[in-house]
């Protein structure tokens, strides 16, 4: 978790697997376990998830997670010496899958 803001009862979540620990599921299983005990325990009220537009293995977690797409920035992301595209998901109590 990151950028925690409790007044406004929101905070960012991410993530990242070494190459080979992809694929066994860990990368699925740790969003809900942050978000099962921040939502209750630190009061959360909205989780935020942001990856870059062609990570399509990181939009398959948030869906199955059940994030929701909210927005596509473009060229919000410096990445290798370039710039690319984010996209951000949120997560509200209840949708949690």
């Amino acid at each position: 978790m990151y950028d925690v803001d409790h007044e406004r009862e929101r905070a960012g979540l991410g993530y990242w697997l070494a190459p080979d620990a992809r694929g066994r599921g860990a990368a699925t299983h740790t969003p809900r376990l942050l978000a099962g005990w921040a939502f209750p325990a630190v009061g959360l009220k909205r989780i935020k998830l942001t990856y870059g537009s062609d990570n399509y293995a990181s939009q398959r977690v948030a869906e199955r997670c059940g994030f929701l797409c909210e927005s596509v920035l473009r060229s919000e992301m410096v990445f290798k010496g370039g710039r690319r595209d984010s996209v951000t998901f949120s997560l509200l109590p209840g949708e949690l899958r």
